[in-house]
């Protein structure tokens, strides 16, 4: 798993994990290297670790006689998904008068890909300037990158950072600017 994912992965784990379940959060723990006494009193934690591995998102490991499991690729991808439906673009109070336009262009065989980036976007706000075209009035790119890294769009993506619009009273409106 990539460091920069690690990192948001145990930031999202100090938060508390909000909204997953005891099984996601043992797939965090196990992630993170982090042994979890809990599963070993807790007859529910038991049954969720259970599944981990029966689904094969996890896999026992012995080294220097030292029971240990680790991620499989598949526990990574669902790591990843967990992580996705946590992206969220922080407002600022004060907004600094440029537009974040996102622009794509997805060959066909990307299709399943682009209508997710595209519900993606507007799961974050974002809104539809015209048909592969997106726009938010905050900074926005970290995030952005992260949703398209997800979906392996990356190199098919723009995104601009726009001065001026002619005819923006419509997306001030919308965004409450």
């Amino acid at each position: 798993m990539k460091q920069e994912h690690l990192v948001k992965l145990k930031k999202f784990v100090s938060l508390g994990g909000e909204g997953i379940n005891l099984a996601q959060s043992l797939l965090c723990l196990v992630a993170l290297g982090e042994k979890s006494s809990i599963v070993h009193n807790n007859r529910k934690a038991k049954r969720a670790f259970y599944g981990l591995r029966r689904y094969k998102f996890v896999r026992h490991v012995k080294e220097s006689n030292v029971d240990k499991y680790v991620i499989t690729q598949k526990g990574e991808n669902k790591l990843q998904e967990i992580l996705i439906d946590e992206v969220v673009i922080q407002s600022q109070k004060k907004w600094d008068g440029k537009w974040r336009l996102v622009i794509y262009d997805l060959p066909i065989r990307f299709k399943k890909a682009r209508n997710a980036f595209r519900w993606k976007l507007k799961d974050l706000g974002f809104f539809q300037f015209q048909k592969s075209a997106w726009i938010y009035p905050y900074t926005c790119e970290k995030e952005i990158l992260f949703v398209a890294d997800f979906f392996g769009v990356r190199q098919h993506i723009e995104i601009l950072e726009v001065n001026k619009l002619l005819h923006d009273k419509k997306l001030k409106a919308h965004f409450n600017l």
